[in-house]
C-alpha cells in the first residue's frame, strides 16, 4: 500500500514541476513541495528509492535557466535594440514620443570608439579623457600613441614628425599592457597626462597585465560584477564603470544617476524638482524602474533629451 501511495506521490510530483517550469519563482515553490511529498518515510527507505527510480526513468526533467546567464543580452545586436525600444515605448509612452521625435538612431557607441578595441584600450582611453573636453583629450591620446603605440601602416612613418592633424588614433596599434606597466610615471607626464593619470593608466595596465581582468572574465561577470572589479582600480569610479558598462559591453541595464545630463532630464522628464543634492540615486534608481530591463537605451534619450531642456525647464 504504502509502495502504491508513494509511487502516485512521485508521478504527480513529476507533472507539478514541468508545469510550472515556465515561471522561476513558481518552479522554485513547487521544488520545494516536490522535496516535502517525496521524503522518505520511515521504516521504507528501500521501496520509496526503489520507486523513485523507476520515476526518473521515465520522466523528462527540464531545467530552469538563471535570470542572468552568458552570454549577456547585447545592444550590439539588432533584435536586442528594437525589443529595447519596443518596450520602452510601451511601458513610457512619454519617453516613446521623444523617441519616435529624435532623428538620431540609438547607437551605443562613442566618437573615440574603434572596432575591435579591448577592455583594456577602452579603460584607458577613459582615463585619458576624464574631466577634459573632447578635443584636448584626443591631442592627448594622440601624442601617448605617437609616443609608445605602433604605426599600422610605416608608410606613414614621416608623419610622426607633421602636426598632429596628419594623423590619428586610429592609424597607431595601442601599447599593449606589458608596455604600459613598464614605463615610468614621469615619462608619461611628457605626453600631457597630469600626475595621476598616469598612475592611474599604469594600475590598469598592470591589472591586465597580471591577469586580474581580461576580456573573456569582464565578458562573464555580471553588471554589479564588472563594476565592483573597475572600482576597485585607482581612477576608475562608478561613473566610469557605467560608461565601460553600456559603451563597451553594451550592457541594456545600465542607469549612471551620477551623470548631471541624466539627473537632470529625468527630473524633467518625470516632472520632480532638481536640485544639486536630489533627487537621490534611490529615487533616481525608483524612477528608472519602468524602462528596466532596457535602462541604458532610455539613459541613452536622456542625453539627447538634456540637450532640448532650456535654463527655465
Amino acid at each position: 500500500m504504502t509502495t502504491r501511495r508513494s509511487a502516485r506521490l512521485v508521478a504527480k510530483t513529476a507533472e507539478t514541476t514541468v508545469a510550472v517550469l515556465p515561471a522561476l519563482k513558481v518552479a522554485t515553490k513547487a521544488s520545494k513541495v516536490t522535496k516535502e511529498r517525496t521524503r522518505k518515510p520511515k521504516g521504507k527507505t528501500s521501496d520509496v528509492a526503489a520507486v523513485s527510480r523507476a520515476a526518473t526513468t521515465t520522466t523528462t526533467v527540464v531545467a530552469v535557466a538563471p535570470l542572468s546567464t552568458f552570454p549577456f543580452p547585447s545592444l550590439a545586436t539588432p533584435q536586442v535594440m528594437e525589443d529595447a525600444l519596443r518596450h520602452l515605448k510601451a511601458a513610457d509612452p512619454k519617453l516613446g514620443e521623444f523617441i519616435d521625435r529624435t532623428v538620431e538612431r540609438c547607437e551605443m557607441a562613442l566618437d573615440r570608439d574603434q572596432g575591435g578595441h579591448t577592455s583594456y584600450i577602452s579603460l584607458c582611453q577613459s582615463i585619458i579623457y576624464q574631466q577634459l573636453a573632447g578635443k584636448a583629450a584626443a591631442a592627448i591620446l594622440l601624442r601617448f600613441l605617437k609616443q609608445y603605440g605602433t604605426l599600422k601602416d610605416e608608410s606613414k612613418a614621416d608623419m610622426l614628425t607633421a602636426s598632429e592633424a596628419s594623423l590619428d588614433s586610429s592609424d597607431f596599434i595601442f601599447p599593449t599592457p606589458q608596455q604600459v606597466a613598464a614605463i615610468d610615471t614621469e615619462e608619461l607626464k611628457n605626453v600631457g597626462l597630469g600626475q595621476r593619470k598616469a598612475e592611474y593608466l599604469k594600475e590598469v595596465a598592470n591589472k591586465f597585465n597580471d591577469g586580474t581582468l581580461s576580456d573573456e572574465k569582464l565578458a562573464r561577470m555580471s553588471d554589479s560584477e564588472v563594476a565592483a572589479a573597475l572600482v576597485a582600480i585607482r581612477g576608475i569610479g562608478p561613473w566610469t564603470a557605467d560608461m565601460f558598462l553600456m559603451f563597451h559591453l553594451k550592457r541594456t541595464n545600465i542607469l549612471p544617476t551620477l551623470d548631471l545630463a541624466v539627473r537632470k532630464a529625468m527630473c524633467h522628464h518625470f516632472d520632480v524638482p532638481f536640485g544639486k543634492k536630489t533627487p537621490t540615486h534611490e529615487a533616481l534608481v525608483e524612477m528608472g524602474q519602468i524602462w528596466e530591463p532596457y535602462r541604458s537605451v532610455a539613459t541613452w534619450y536622456m542625453w539627447r533629451l538634456s540637450g532640448t531642456i532650456t535654463q527655465k525647464s
